[in-house]
């Protein structure tokens, strides 16, 4: 009587995993689009801040600099969610978003250092 409910909950086990691990990826993927909303408020208001400023040593972004910094962020959530769909079924498949989130915390870091 248990080896048939043994094989049920082994069977089981295997989906339920794997669509968990789904369901992970694609919230961490889709949620890298809020951090791009982050990246970009945070960044247009340290820019805001300083405009005010007319001390020489004011932080002034340079154009090339500030333009990756603001615009890599939505770039960096839709590769994230693009690469997502290839991935997302895989056992690795969950570093897309997580590589994602890094690099928007890498950006955000770069960005509070630049304007402080």
């Amino acid at each position: 009587m248990s080896a048939p409910n043994a094989d049920i909950s082994a069977e089981a086990r295997p989906d339920t995993s794997r669509r968990r691990r789904l369901w992970v990826n694609w919230l961490l993927a889709v949620s890298t689009i809020l951090g791009a909303v982050g990246v970009q408020l945070f960044a247009m208001g340290a820019v805001m801040s300083t405009a005010a400023c007319s001390n020489p040593n004011c932080p002034k972004p340079s154009g090339f600099v500030y333009g990756l910094l603001t615009y890599g962020a939505p770039v960096v959530a839709a590769v994230a969610i693009l690469l997502s769909f290839v991935t997302a079924g895989r056992r690795r498949g969950i570093l897309v978003p997580v590589i994602a989130w890094v690099l928007l915390f890498v950006d955000l870091a770069v960005l509070a250092a630049t304007f402080s």
